[in-house]
């Protein structure tokens, strides 16, 4: 493992108080007399509190005039600066920048120092905290570092502390990575949308109750999803095709797709959906979102008539990994790079293989081998836990 030691005589200036405009002009115009090289700042107010930290290094000789000018300095301006020199030797040591974003309607103090708890555990340092979003839902977003640990390992403790903490937390590559081109990939049914479209069409064909039945089943991973798509559709037999539209006006759009779809595509990422629902029903819906990339079964239909049965191959869960692998190579995005949605067992091996996988108020088996949840029912706050503000 490679180390680096380093040795410098450096600063740490805090200033501190309420804020007004021209505090930080005047801190920098003092300390511009000296010769010196601003190593780290940043600063926080909260309800008009200023909390404003500068690392410096410089000439150990001019420790004491920096001082005497920044008393002064205080006394001016009337806030507390405290400040600290010292010569500070610098290890560092190769680890993986990591960003844990933790997102609700409300962060209890107990969330964040069971997540704080964990990330000691796994031998990580906690370098940065900041709010990144207040409105409608607060996030926080955590910058750290874990040495000799995979991404994948650290997701699944922190995902196990949000289970338990009833939070919404998201562990993501810091860098430049972050920012890079990425695709999503969401499921259809009571994700995208927020019915279940064969539900819909077992209600117009009065199979209602037997179809919800093994939906239920299915999607909670106690069935085969395979065997009980089949299952349903032949319960669907005889039906006009006509039927096919009446049911796409009956289905709505979950809160926030519309804009999680549009901010991606504003940041030049990819959007596909892979659904086992029914192609003939959910196509419409999915050219109007400007859907990149999409897959989903299709009924066959002979003179009019519902025959049944599915036309072509069957989506089922290992379709909708192979899905997102072909998006991401059509892409040229590494996996690494993807993000993918769902609810149900049929999506657990595309939650597995994402880079980032997000069980959105998903069922308990998906909850728990997935990357993180969400358990609210707004979609947009996928991309609070990407690093995109709303």
């Amino acid at each position: 493992m490679p180390i680096e030691n380093k040795s410098t005589f450096t600063g740490l200036i805090l200033v501190s108080g309420e804020d007004r405009p021209g505090i930080t002009e005047s801190l920098m115009k003092t300390l511009s007399a000296f010769s010196v090289t601003i190593i780290d700042i940043e600063q926080l107010v909260i309800r008009d509190r200023l909390l404003l930290t500068v690392l410096l290094s410089l000439d150990e000789a001019h420790a004491e005039a920096i001082t005497e000018d920044l008393h002064t300095l205080q006394d001016k301006i009337g806030l507390d600066i405290a400040i600290d020199f010292t010569q500070q030797g610098s290890t560092r040591v190769s680890g993986e920048t990591l960003r844990v974003v933790i997102v609700g309607n409300a962060i209890k103090p107990s969330g964040l120092a069971a997540v704080a708890s964990q990330i000691a555990q796994l031998g990580g340092n906690i370098s940065a905290i900041k709010r990144t979003a207040m409105d409608p839902l607060i996030s926080i977003e955590l910058e750290l570092s874990i040495p000799n640990n995979s991404l994948k390992e650290v997701q699944g403790a922190l995902t196990s502390v949000a289970i338990e903490n009833k939070i919404d937390l998201a562990v993501e590559p810091g860098g430049l990575q972050r920012k890079s081109k990425r695709i999503v990939m969401l499921d259809m049914d009571s994700t995208l949308i927020e019915q279940e479209v064969i539900n819909l069409l077992g209600a117009a064909a009065g199979q209602s109750i037997a179809i919800e039945a093994i939906t239920h089943k299915a999607m909670a991973g106690d069935l085969d999803f395979k065997a009980a798509l089949i299952e349903r559709v032949a319960l669907l037999k005889g039906m006009d095709q006509n039927i096919l539209n009446q049911v796409r006006d009956q289905i709505t759009l979950t809160k926030g797709a519309k804009k999680l779809i549009d901010e991606l595509h504003q940041q030049g990422h990819k959007v596909g959906v892979v659904s086992g629902g029914f192609i003939e029903v959910i196509e419409p819906i999915l050219n109007s979102l400007s859907i990149d990339f999409y897959r989903a079964n299709k009924l066959k239909i002979s003179d009019g008539l519902l025959t049944g049965e599915i036309e072509g191959p069957l989506i089922d869960s290992h379709a909708k990994r192979i899905a997102l692998e072909q998006f991401a190579k059509q892409e040229k995005v590494p996996l690494e790079q993807t993000v993918a949605i769902g609810d149900g067992a049929n999506d657990l091996e595309m939650i597995k293989a994402a880079g980032l996988g997000i069980a959105f108020n998903a069922k308990p088996k998906v909850a728990a081998a997935a990357d993180t949840t969400i358990s609210n029912q707004d979609l947009s706050t996928v991309l609070l836990l990407m690093g995109i503000s709303i």
